[in-house]
């Protein structure tokens, strides 16, 4: 069997969209289920999901987008293989993007709904609960909380940006080291609060604690690589 084959992915139904495909192959990947360095054939994948091909080519498209997947040339398709600086990227991107919309938010005169984000926020108090690292549950909610802060300047095209970088947060977010769970939602709490003052140093708040979040990761990343090194050199 080829390398390629030993992992599996779930099946969707047949009546299953583009969309359906590709979350299904979006979470293999993220989880690890589907490796870095596969090889995302066409037919292989029609197979496992039963799908056709020209579903599971457009789902694999999305994956590019994202930057999961990378096209080769005369190669075909490829699970990213990522370094530790190069997915610690996708936070100087976020930065890029939310700094910009607390940003826009400032500048209008008109009060902002901060429903939603309110909402975010609780659902992200109640998930981090007594917990010492992030769960998925805690994941989905912090994502969920930054995708909101977005969507409050009403932009299409910054809410496609955040969620192109989403899939990859949400894998590094799996590596993020202990931490007391009160601080991280404190670490929220003080974005939300920011907005409702309209603080002026809200852009610098949130590009603060997006650095501290890739601070925290490329740390517990750069760890776990130096002990597989040292136990390769054994």
């Amino acid at each position: 069997m080829r390398v390629d084959e030993q992992w599996t992915v779930p099946p969707v139904e047949r009546s299953s969209t583009t969309e359906q495909v590709h979350k299904a192959l979006r979470d293999a990947i993220v989880d690890g289920t589907i490796p870095q360095g596969a090889h995302l054939r066409e037919v292989h994948l029609a197979r496992l999901v039963g799908a056709s091909r020209s579903t599971i080519r457009e789902a694999i498209r999305h994956l590019v987008q994202e930057g999961l997947a990378a096209y080769e040339l005369h190669r075909g398709t490829f699970v990213q293989s990522l370094s530790v600086d190069d997915r610690l990227d996708v936070y100087v991107a976020r930065a890029a993007i939310e700094v910009g919309a607390v940003t826009r938010l400032l500048s209008r005169s008109e009060e902002s709904d901060l429903g939603p984000l309110e909402e975010a926020l609780e659902t992200l108090r109640r998930a981090a609960r007594g917990r010492r690292r992030p769960t998925e549950r805690m994941i989905e909610a912090d994502l969920a909380f930054h995708q909101e802060l977005v969507k409050l300047v009403g932009s299409p095209r910054l809410d496609r940006a955040f969620d192109t970088l989403a899939a990859e947060t949400r894998m590094l977010l799996r590596h993020h080291p202990v931490y007391p769970w009160r601080t991280y939602v404190a670490d929220h709490e003080q974005l939300l609060d920011g907005l409702r003052d309209r603080n002026p140093e809200l852009a610098r708040l949130v590009a603060d604690h997006l650095t501290l979040s890739a601070d925290l990761i490329g740390g517990e990343l750069a760890g776990a690589t130096a002990a597989r090194e040292q136990v390769a050199a054994v």
